[in-house]
């Protein structure tokens, strides 16, 4: 049996080349890279993907795993997927990949899920990666030489400074925050009066620590994974955005692939989230205890208290994502807002 990896060039996203059928008798190495660690719940899904594949197809799909950013950051592995010849899947934050495909930025809508579990039950109905949310935006990925493969429970994003206590949005007024480039994430810094200030998540242990930024927006998961919880010490849980985590294939990797195989690339990835989806909830309410160990004073706030930042950033953070939008994006974020309604 021959041993291939799917190899795809440049040319392939343009059009101007296409990558043969791949035979039913080869044998498919496909690389899902990642910046998540080793040893988190985020990679026991992976690996419970990677088993589940191998084991069904008999070892004509093989799946090998890089972790903690080992071929690149975000962005740099969306752009190896794009291309495909040395990554095909990758797991992106929401605020990277709304650089390559538009239509993210939907998700970052302030305020627009509850929960970490609902994206999922909005792109696995009946415990299965589809629907008319997954359906529908497919095209916009496709455009880019993508193909969104799945969704982990997204986590959601509080404020966390590094001594000032935020409990009304006039808290915020005049401290530097760090976000990402994402255009909507500044705006609704913005709009709470304080100063969006651009910068790496790796950056921003030494920033909080000699003061270059006051706090910024993270999920308390997340913090921990950065160590995070030594240099910040006031956690508003306000779960205010959504931050996603999506799982993209390159597309022609995909449509190369024989059905049968498909269908068990598919269905891995079913299997994931179905037996792994429980862990996350789990480490969230861990992360909880783990960051007040660490000396954090992490604050639940009132509805009324949540009320109060919703009125200050819905607005214009939605116009922010809407001004950015096609007639077709538009068309989605409607039936997007309606879906979760």
């Amino acid at each position: 049996m021959k041993n291939i990896l799917i190899t795809l060039i440049v040319l392939a996203i343009t059009g101007c080349g296409s990558p043969k059928k791949v035979n039913t008798e080869d044998t498919v190495t496909l690389t899902l890279a990642t910046t998540t660690q080793d040893g988190t719940h985020w990679a026991n899904t992976w690996k419970v993907m990677k088993e589940y594949v191998e084991k069904e197809s008999k070892g004509k799909l093989k799946i090998d795993l890089s972790f903690g950013g080992a071929l690149g950051n975000d962005t740099q592995l969306l752009q190896k997927v794009q291309v495909g010849s040395q990554v095909q899947l990758a797991i992106s934050s929401g605020a990277n990949l709304a650089s390559i495909v538009n239509i993210i930025k939907a998700f970052d809508v302030p305020f627009l899920m509850d929960n970490s579990q609902e994206p999922v039950d909005l792109f696995f109905p009946n415990g299965k990666f589809g629907g008319k949310i997954s359906e529908d935006i497919q095209p916009f990925f496709n455009e880019k030489n993508l193909r969104l493969y799945g969704v982990v429970p997204f986590e959601l994003r509080g404020i966390l400074t590094k001594n000032k206590t935020v409990r009304q949005p006039s808290d915020l007024k005049g401290l530097k925050i760090r976000v990402t480039p994402n255009p909507v994430e500044r705006k609704i810094i913005g709009a709470l009066g304080a100063g969006p200030t651009t910068m790496g998540i790796s950056e921003v242990y030494t920033a909080l620590q000699t003061g270059t930024i006051d706090g910024l927006a993270i999920p308390p998961i997340t913090s921990l994974a950065f160590a995070l919880g030594e240099v910040g010490k006031s956690l508003n849980v306000l779960n205010f955005q959504l931050h996603g985590s999506f799982i993209v294939i390159n597309n022609k990797t995909w449509e190369n692939l024989p059905e049968d195989l498909q269908v068990i690339l598919q269905e891995g990835m079913n299997k994931a989230i179905a037996e792994t989806r429980a862990t996350y909830d789990e480490k969230l309410v861990s992360s909880y205890d783990e960051l007040k160990a660490q000396g954090v004073d992490v604050y639940f706030p009132s509805d009324a208290e949540k009320d109060a930042f919703k009125q200050v950033i819905l607005a214009p953070a939605t116009q922010q994502a809407l001004e950015s939008f096609t007639l077709e994006e538009k068309e989605f974020f409607d039936t997007l807002i309606q879906k979760i309604s």
